[in-house]
């Protein structure tokens, strides 16, 4: 097991070495900043970045969006769900709605956001309208998905339906949840930076990438990408530590 830890630690490395081994080749060869910059200038723009006063406050706002947007979405899904489960008219209400937020283009509904909100409000909204079709879905079929001796039980005994709610449907929605939380998230976080290109709020990553682009500075583009990367990395370990304290496989049971 050890030797096939230590194998692919070795394979990741070599990969990483091989990137930036093309990386430079390809630059010199192209020799324009503008089209392909250096790892050098990524560097120097990266630091640049990080180093400016109001990187935190940048970072700080696009988080601040991303996860309203997020867990406003999350309580309308489970909530929902919920009805949808228990009410055929909310179910066949809901139907049209989840679908036309699942095919339609995400630069319309930006575009639509535009013209409805403010600068500071159509990033939250872009972010939740994006994932709340997954959200509700994997709550609705959490719920559908129960087992149905259980419920023929609960029906027997006359179990209360709050008491359902919480003792059957919940576990069964959080389990499923947890398991899609760091990849849904991670979806809101790009919808909120794309909804920020456009939408130019005073604080946000997509701002700062909209500006980079506007001075054609290609290398601060990628530097902004490096930072969102390990943002993205950061929020994944950090999720995945809270939900090993919570064990929230427990729900599984």
């Amino acid at each position: 097991m050890r030797k096939y830890i230590s194998k692919n630690r070795i394979l990741s490395i070599l990969s990483r070495i091989v990137i930036i081994g093309l990386w430079t080749f390809i630059s010199k060869i192209i020799d324009n900043e503008v089209i392909f910059p250096t790892i050098k200038s990524i560097i120097i723009s990266l630091i640049g970045i990080v180093k400016d006063p109001k990187f935190i406050s940048i970072i700080g706002y696009s988080l601040i969006r991303g996860l309203i947007g997020f867990f406003i979405s999350l309580i309308l899904a489970i909530i929902m769900g919920i009805l949808s489960s228990i009410f055929r008219v909310v179910f066949h209400l809901m139907n049209p709605i989840i679908k036309f937020l699942s095919f339609v283009p995400t630069m319309a509904i930006i575009i639509l956001a535009l013209i409805w909100l403010n600068n500071e409000t159509v990033p939250m909204f872009v972010g939740f309208i994006m994932v709340f079709p997954i959200l509700y879905e994997t709550v609705l079929k959490s719920i559908l998905n129960v087992d149905r001796n259980i419920m023929e039980m609960a029906q027997t005994y006359h179990v209360d339906k709050i008491i359902i709610i919480k003792d059957i449907y919940l576990p069964s929605i959080f389990n499923n949840i947890s398991q899609i939380f760091v990849s849904t998230l991670g979806l809101n976080l790009k919808m909120v930076i794309a909804g920020e290109v456009l939408a130019q709020p005073k604080y946000g990553i997509g701002s700062s990438l909209q500006l980079q682009k506007t001075y054609l500075n290609t290398s601060g583009v990628f530097a902004w990408i490096i930072i969102i990367l390990v943002m993205a990395k950061l929020i994944e370990y950090l999720l995945n530590g809270i939900k090993h304290i919570l064990d929230i496989n427990r729900w599984k049971g």
